[in-house]
């Protein structure tokens, strides 16, 4: 599985370092402005690549190749989902950093962290849509997942967040209310199980799938 992972890397070597550093730029900026979005921001420029390693891989042929090898399609699921998790945590330490020399404020640091991690694993649905429905598809598939996990953080914002920043009246203000804590981590939580859901669900498809 590592050398599949690295394959991973090296294939996506090059647009990770031009999505890193525009992703810096604009956690930062948002560190300012929007903190809460700090890490997200960060973290959805480092995933970008991956959809386009799909699609390259299916048209290379190279998912022929894989169902071939004695490390089994599974192991080729799991690789990616390493991967994935892997730029996840990347951009959720570097994006944390960022944040909290910003703001000085750990709480709100801990919140953007847990929206970071509840939009970044809900686009993991992309992988077994992906596999369901194939890379030529992934304009597609890239939107509807942006779709749901869009939807799904504007729901936690809205019915949970906007009340109480409304009610405090500025962003300092709600860092010590424990209901935005438990919104948040909530948020982070459901995006998880996403995630664990999307793995297991691409392993099965994956594993049926005619090549």
């Amino acid at each position: 599985m590592k050398g599949l992972i690295l394959s991973s890397f090296y294939a996506s070597k090059k647009p990770l370092i031009t999505y890193l550093i525009i992703g810096l730029i604009l956690s930062i900026v948002f560190a300012f402005f929007s903190p809460m979005m700090c890490c997200f921001m960060l973290m959805v420029m480092l995933l970008s690549p991956v959809a386009d390693n799909l699609k390259r891989e299916k048209d290379s042929k190279w998912m022929y190749y894989v169902s071939t090898l004695p490390t089994h399609r599974n192991t080729y699921v799991k690789a990616y989902f390493a991967f994935y998790g892997l730029l996840i945590l990347l951009g959720l330490m570097i994006g944390a950093i960022i944040c909290l020399i910003v703001t000085q404020d750990i709480m709100v640091t801990l919140f953007s962290a847990f929206i970071g991690i509840g939009m970044a694993c809900t686009y993991a649905l992309m992988f077994p849509l992906t596999f369901k429905f194939g890379p030529e598809n992934s304009n597609v598939i890239m939107l509807t997942t942006a779709v749901v996990a869009v939807a799904l953080f504007l729901s936690m914002w809205f019915f949970a967040i906007m009340p109480i920043l409304v009610q405090a009246g500025s962003m300092s203000k709600i860092a010590s209310n424990p209901l935005v804590l438990v919104a948040t981590g909530s948020y982070a939580l459901l995006g998880f199980i996403i995630f664990v859901i999307s793995y297991f669900s691409s392993l099965s498809i994956f594993k049926k799938q005619e090549l």
